[in-house]
């Protein structure tokens, strides 16, 4: 399973100013040609308040222009740069707004807090600019701004700009609330309290186009899918059925705030986090406690994170993913694997060219294996059988180094079967090679020495008796029997034709290279006499080619004869 975040990974992490969402007016904005305009046309109520929450953002803010860039494109949190740009479009420079109020303390945003606030002093006065998660930052208000007015903050206007918050969530967008304080004298060791409670702003941070896809292709993979994110649930939830990784009838989002401690962790609370796909407002520590209880139920999981909290749930899991972008050094030193464009698709193709790596290693092996093999039980054989005809050592050498290792080279190399990721995972307790496979070594090999057997007693009984000429003949429809024995790797649910082994240029530059290397063989007569070869007749050669076909054609015939048996008990299930 893969625990993943869900901002930049799941969604664009492109994030814009969707909806302002005041005490006495809630509005919904835009950007065009970087202008902020209104669907209302404008603010009527709430002008006071829209220009401290500009100042808020502006100050409470560590995007900055990056240092090699002429047009000042700006890095840092998406959700600061969003702020930056609102405060530019509307007539503010932040720039300017930071150095008329010069910053003399921060506290920086921690997954603990939620929040992040800075001190600055202007003529003479102090001004503290915060903002974090609404339910956060309303503990440290006292008083609420209503127009140009400030009024202590009652219970009931509390528990509204709570629903307000609930509301916006719920439309998938990233909830952040804002607050000030504005005094001549101040404690510069304890100055986040007594906060003016301003407004709420909704971030919308769009799903990723092709996320969808991506996710379906890793369930069908056996691969379960969990978010895990420090955003409100609600937001959390409705980006989780955006892109399809619960259905739209879910409910179920746990918590962090919910968990109880891992000493006193129920079998019942064990059995719900492992049932749950989306886990919201969760610290570092709890993160790795759920990597814990996963693994410990016989999970393989991958955590994906970005922080320096994040190390030791990366660290915990068997597989560690840091975001190559917005990660930092210590997540991606700790992480076993780094992804460049931050994108839940590109673990997604990560696991489908594993598997296609594996696949190809399989089917090397397996190749190999099968060809020696074969080349063991045809000496054993036609010992017995036809003593006349057994194979020269220099014959197998020359087997071992053209007709054995170009074509397992290509195999190697091949791009892979891409219906790898419409089957369950293999259990890592396997060996490359299992006992089912060594089933399919032993009976490869055996069908070619049928086939070495057939055309070799075939031309003993009607064309020659010659040694040399069935020794020949043995030699040559091994050869063959070898390169078409490399088109039986292609996987059961292939097609017969197109496959990823008729697809993989490899093969056909590795057969052209071995058919160059036979037609030299036997042109350069000193390499004929090397290798004990005689000129033979057509139709020795048509005997041979023709029975090297023989392993070829029984493996092709079983698996039509497999899949039509799978499609009619697939279709049994479904009707």
């Amino acid at each position: 399973m893969i625990l993943t975040d869900k901002t930049g990974t799941l969604t664009e992490n492109k994030i814009f100013v969707d909806t302002f969402s005041f005490p006495e007016e809630t509005v919904k904005v835009s950007f065009k040609n970087n202008t902020l305009s209104f669907d209302k046309g404008n603010i009527k109520r709430s002008e006071e308040a829209f220009r401290e929450l500009r100042l808020i953002g502006a100050l409470c803010n560590n995007a900055s222009p990056k240092d090699d860039d002429e047009n000042k494109e700006l890095t840092g949190d998406p959700i600061e740069i969003a702020l930056v740009h609102l405060a530019n479009s509307s007539g503010s420079s932040v720039e300017e707004l930071k150095l008329q109020y010069e910053r003399i303390g921060e506290m920086p945003f921690s997954s603990e807090t939620k929040i992040m606030g800075t001190l600055q002093k202007n003529s003479g006065r102090y001004y503290v600019a915060a903002k974090g998660s609404v339910e956060h930052l309303l503990e440290k208000c006292s008083k609420i701004q209503l127009g140009v007015t400030i009024k202590d903050l009652s219970g009931n206007e509390r528990n509204k700009i709570l629903q307000d918050s609930e509301q916006m969530a719920s439309n998938g967008l990233r909830v952040l609330a804002f607050a000030y304080r504005d005094e001549s004298e101040i404690d510069k060791g304890d100055y986040m309290n007594s906060l003016v409670y301003v407004a709420m702003i909704g971030f919308l941070d769009p799903p990723r186009l092709d996320i969808k896809e991506a996710i379906l292709s890793c369930r069908k993979a056996g691969i379960r899918i969990i978010m895990i994110t420090g955003d409100h649930p609600l937001t959390a939830l409705n980006i989780a059925k955006q892109v399809g990784l619960v259905d739209e009838v879910e409910k179920n989002v746990i918590t962090g705030i919910d968990i109880p401690s891992m000493d006193s962790l129920s079998d019942e609370w064990i059995r719900k986090i492992l049932s749950t796909s989306v886990f919201a407002r969760t610290t570092p520590k709890q993160k790795l406690e759920i990597v814990d209880i996963y693994q410990k139920a016989g999970n393989i999981v991958v955590m994906t994170g970005d922080g320096v909290n994040d190390a030791p749930a990366l660290k915990k899991a068997d597989i560690g993913i840091a975001m190559g972008m917005r990660g930092t050094q210590v997540a991606k030193e700790t992480a076993g694997i780094v992804l460049k464009d931050d994108s839940f698709i590109s673990i997604a193709r990560a696991v489908a060219h594993g598997r296609e790596i594996f696949q190809n290693i399989q089917k090397f092996v397996i190749y190999l294996v099968s060809c020696n093999l074969s080349e063991i039980f045809i000496v054993t054989t036609l010992g017995f059988f036809v003593p006349a005809s057994t194979l020269l050592p220099l014959q197998i050498l020359f087997l071992n180094m053209v007709t054995d290792v170009f074509p397992a080279l290509a195999l190697g190399l091949g791009s892979g079967d891409k219906t790898v990721m419409n089957r369950p995972p293999r259990d890592p307790k396997d060996l490359i090679v299992s006992n089912r496979d060594w089933i399919s070594v032993s009976l490869y090999a055996a069908a070619m020495t049928i086939a070495i057997l057939v055309a070799v007693i075939y031309c003993k009984q009607t064309i020659s008796s010659d040694r040399t000429v069935l020794n020949n003949v043995a030699f040559i429809t091994l050869v063959f029997a070898q390169l078409f024995h490399v088109f039986n790797m292609a996987s059961a649910q292939s097609k017969l034709i197109v496959n990823e082994i008729t697809k993989n240029k490899f093969i056909w530059i590795a057969l052209l290279i071995c058919t160059i290397f036979m037609v030299l063989v036997y042109a350069i007569p000193q390499m004929r006499l090397v290798l004990g070869l005689v000129i033979l007749s057509p139709e020795i050669w048509v005997v041979s080619i023709l029975s090297a076909l023989i392993p070829l054609v029984l493996f092709q015939v079983y698996k039509i004869i497999w899949r039509r048996k799978k499609f009619n008990i697939q279709e049994h299930i479904t009707n």
